[in-house]
């Protein structure tokens, strides 16, 4: 049924590893792309989620994180989540190997990282916004709940994310109209951060930032990168399992018949 897009992702996860082998510092410039794009929308819902009423606030940020994936899909970058859909695919058609997968989602992850880090930096630098030095603000009691969430908490919410952030690339695709990529994504993100989900690139700027400020005691690295860490997989549960496997087992049987 999905058989012609499950085919074009894999081709496009060939022509990524392509890239990655011709050019890779220029790949690893378009991940450190990837990840200042996440950082920008998360620096504009936290700027207008700090000055919105609590019973708005979720509603408003959600508004607005959809700048990230647009960014992304119109002017060309490398999310790592993404890759963990179209590396997926690209492997069950045996396009990609599996080693060349888990380097693939090792580079994105790492550039998204810089790149995260990079903006958030020159944030800070710029004078934070007027909000990141406030011990009060939303950022800092943002990340400090993140930080302290269960295992089970930030798997399940993070698995879900990841299914709607590639649910948003695989339903652009299925349209030539620009306007329509837009609402697409608009509709996914909006779901994922009003609905209170957890994505790991872009954790990595609200973290940044919220150490880089005046940031409560329960704000430390250690929890920092135990939340990336159990993020991060359940990003690839909700891209490589609830999409690249999903929809590559809805448009291929599992066991095909002999002739």
């Amino acid at each position: 049924m999905h058989q012609d897009n499950t085919r074009h992702f894999s081709d496009i996860a060939v022509r990524k590893i392509e890239h990655l082998k011709q050019n890779p510092l220029g790949f690893f410039i378009s991940t450190m792309m990837a990840g200042a794009y996440v950082g920008i929308g998360i620096i504009l819902i936290l700027t207008l989620g700090n000055e919105a009423e609590p019973s708005s606030r979720k509603l408003i940020m959600g508004c607005f994180f959809g700048i990230t994936l647009t960014l992304i899909v119109f002017a060309g970058a490398e999310l790592f989540s993404g890759h963990t859909m179209y590396m997926t695919f690209g492997f069950f058609y045996r396009k990609v190997r599996a080693t060349t997968v888990i380097l693939d989602w090792i580079i994105c992850w790492y550039g998204n990282l810089f790149g995260a880090l990079m903006l958030s930096i020159l944030f800070m630098l710029g004078g934070g916004g007027g909000w990141a030095e406030d011990p009060t603000s939303l950022v800092h009691s943002l990340a400090a709940a993140k930080m302290n969430s269960s295992i089970i908490e930030l798997l399940s919410r993070s698995i879900i994310c990841n299914w709607l952030i590639c649910l948003a690339i695989w339903m652009s695709t299925k349209t030539k109209s620009d306007t329509a990529k837009c609402i697409l994504i608009f509709w996914c993100l909006f779901a994922f951060v009003a609905a209170g989900f957890e994505h790991g690139i872009a954790n990595m700027t609200v973290f940044t930032i919220s150490m880089l400020g005046h940031h409560p005691e329960s704000v430390t690295l250690m929890g920092g990168l135990y939340n990336l860490l159990w993020v991060s997989v359940g990003n690839i549960i909700g891209g490589a399992g609830f999409i690249g496997v999903a929809y590559y087992l809805t448009s291929n049987p599992l066991f095909p018949k002999k002739d």
